[in-house]
């Protein structure tokens, strides 16, 4: 229960989850390398396996906990955590590199920064798909509005029934657990990040089909059955992708001529 709070689900750091991710994480909130994401965590935490409106209790239970430690800290002692700012010269040194937190690394710096984020969608490489979903969500949050949203939102609801590849390194095992059965966990990581991205749209928009998406999805998704669920999916993909656009047509909002909320270069 205790790693559900750690940096590991946390969408700030957003190339890896509980299952995905060796090594060092990156943490986009605090500008930091972690160099032990399951053992770290913060009164900031955005959890990436539900839509936040599902563990609002939780997450500002948690918040409360670690209120009187400003940055990082650690998720079992509660003492604060020393910040390692990303350097690349840093990283080899230490022998940590990884191309997709040094990418991460450069997202603050893109202006605007969406840009950043619709070219990480695409493809079937699972961290790169745990980390777009990562990224429109937080996206989303620090918006707080759906109208600078939908456009991501529609390519990361694309994805949805595409199933991630995760190569060796891409899993997070500890010992005595199988590559084989962590991949299948890990499907689930990515699969209920973008799940959450469609939910939290739901929620900011008003739509309550997409804010409840998961009760359109019959037994499939309880039991954790992905060859049934895929085949759901590709038929709900195409419905919520339609809901979206018409309500963003309803709204004046889909694609308007003049300059809108995406352009603005400090999103």
């Amino acid at each position: 229960m205790d790693q559900l709070f750690s940096c590991r689900n946390c969408l700030h750091n957003s190339s890896q989850s509980l299952n995905i991710g060796q090594g060092a994480g990156f943490c986009l909130l605090h500008d930091s390398m972690l160099s032990e994401p399951d053992k770290t965590t913060c009164k900031y935490l955005q959890r990436k396996d539900l839509p936040w409106f599902l563990v609002d209790e939780g997450i500002s239970e948690h918040a409360s906990e670690f209120a009187s430690l400003p940055g990082i800290a650690h998720l079992y002692e509660h003492k604060p955590v020393s910040q390692i700012r990303y350097s690349e010269k840093y990283v080899w040194e230490h022998k940590a590199f990884d191309a997709l937190n040094h990418a991460l690394a450069q997202y603050s710096k893109s202006e605007p920064s969406w840009v950043f984020i619709q070219a990480m969608s695409g493809g079937v490489d699972g961290r790169r798909a745990l980390s777009h979903a990562s990224l429109v969500r937080r996206y989303m949050h620090r918006c707080g509005t759906w109208k600078s949203s939908y456009r991501l939102v529609l390519a990361a609801l694309q994805e949805l029934d595409q199933r991630p590849v995760f190569g060796d390194r891409d899993l997070y095992l500890h010992e005595g657990e199988n590559a084989e059965d962590i991949s299948g966990e890990a499907l689930w990581d990515v699969f209920f990040c973008r799940l959450g991205t469609v939910q939290e749209y739901g929620f900011h928009a008003g739509i309550k089909e997409l804010m409840w998406a998961t009760d359109s999805l019959d037994g499939s998704l309880a039991a954790f059955d992905w060859a049934t669920l895929k085949t759901e999916l590709e038929e709900k993909r195409l419905q919520w992708t339609q809901i979206i656009i018409a309500h963003a047509e309803k709204e004046d909002v889909f694609f308007p001529d003049s300059p809108g909320p995406l352009n603005d270069p400090h999103l």
